[in-house]
């Protein structure tokens, strides 16, 4: 193994790393950590020098992590989360300025960074941003920081406060629109689209629970029903599930918008908004997911407060 020199490893280089290894495209790291493409670009070129390695591989949507970037991201991963707590120190330590740590949903955390950020500076408030995927520990975060913002799906707010009774739960949004995502050559798309088509199909998930992996209404219909649903996986990163749905037989429901708006002529991807018929099919047996916001009981600050209310009218958009 080449020896790193490690006077030349910065932390952004390592943040953008653990983000590309996460998030698998450039775009959505450069949104995610507001760092210009050309610069993520250059630390990547960096990071293939020092370590002696490609590190990721190009493929048609995005970049793939090989089996060396796999060896490096728990070191980078545990890196970066140790250099969170020089921020939370110097956040005890300042009269004014706050640091908050969002966790959202992975379909949709990339459209949060930048919007937010120019809401603070048009604004002019003395807060920082740090904006994660939703994963396991997420509700842990909230719990143990008033600084924490969480945003993610469940039935109801139950599912939270099984994991912490103290936790504040506002609903945002019902998850009610079913937007159909396949590779635009897929067969599915001579035929009608309805339920009993979808079924056809290996079906990807793409909805992460308060706590883990849930089964979403589609998933309760088919229980329901008796329809022999064939649920490959959980796919909850943009990048990754454009890329598994590419030249495949495999489909996916999303109920967020700002996914059906990034299929374009460039993505290789169809997207079509079910018909309200077949939805409301499915709310007849399962009720809708709730998108919700969870905050510490102590987060009652003005700053908390106005960013707050920032992501209440950014996730509506959303979805």
């Amino acid at each position: 193994m080449k020896q790193i020199d490690l006077d030349k490893l910065d932390l952004l280089t390592l943040s953008i790393l653990v983000s590309l290894y996460e998030n698998k495209s450039a775009t959505h790291v450069s949104r995610i950590l507001d760092v210009p493409a050309s610069k993520i670009s250059r630390c990547l070129h960096s990071a293939r020098l020092l370590f002696g390695d490609d590190l990721f591989i190009r493929r048609k949507y995005g970049l793939v992590p090989n089996d060396y970037a796999g060896k490096i991201y728990p070191i980078a991963k545990e890196i970066v989360e140790c250099s969170k707590n020089f921020n939370r120190m110097n956040r005890a330590e300042s009269l004014h300025s706050r640091n908050f740590e969002l966790i959202i949903p992975g379909m949709i955390a990339h459209a949060f960074p930048r919007t937010l950020m120019q809401a603070i500076k048009e604004h002019r408030k003395d807060i920082h941003i740090n904006v994660n995927n939703w994963d396991k520990h997420a509700l842990e975060s909230v719990s143990n920081d008033p600084n924490c913002i969480v945003v993610c799906g469940c039935k109801n707010s139950e599912d939270i406060h099984c994991f912490d009774q103290r936790l504040q739960v506002e609903e945002l949004v019902k998850i009610e629109h079913q937007y159909l995502l396949c590779d635009r050559n897929h067969p599915i798309l001579k035929k009608e689209i309805n339920l009993e088509s979808i079924v056809e199909y290996p079906y990807v998930n793409t909805i992460m629970g308060a706590q883990a992996p849930m089964v979403n209404p589609f998933q309760d219909y088919c229980h329901f029903k008796s329809l022999p649903l064939n649920t490959e996986m959980t796919i909850t990163n943009v990048s990754s599930l454009f890329d598994y749905l590419s030249n495949s037989q495999s489909l996916a429901l999303t109920s967020y918008k700002t996914i059906y708006d990034m299929i374009d002529e460039d993505s290789g991807l169809h997207a079509c908004q079910l018909s309200e018929y077949e939805v409301n099919r499915i709310f007849e047996v399962s009720a809708p997911l709730k998108l919700v916001l969870v905050t510490h009981p102590d987060a009652n600050n003005d700053d908390t407060m106005w960013l707050k209310q920032q992501i209440r009218e950014l996730t509506r958009e959303l979805v």
